[in-house]
């Protein structure tokens, strides 16, 4: 198994600090651009690799752009 990155999870405070607040923005504005994209994944819980999880994307983004370009054509 893989380890990717050194981000450590923050305690839980009863302020939030600037840092964590701007990294929340922007995830949640991450979060949102998802929603107008053509990416066309199956729904359900999986356990995938890297490589599994890159090429279900890749898969995905294919299938997205298939679909955009059918509709554009008329069917």
């Amino acid at each position: 198994m893989k380890i990717i990155g050194q981000r450590t999870a923050r305690p839980i405070t009863l302020h939030a600090t600037a840092e964590a607040l701007e990294e929340f923005g922007r995830f949640n504005d991450a979060f949102h651009a998802l929603g107008n994209t053509r990416i066309v994944l199956p729904k359900g819980v999986f356990r995938l690799s890297h490589e599994e999880a890159d090429r279900q994307m890749a898969e995905g983004i294919a299938r997205g752009m298939a679909q955009l370009a059918a509709e554009r054509q008329g069917g």
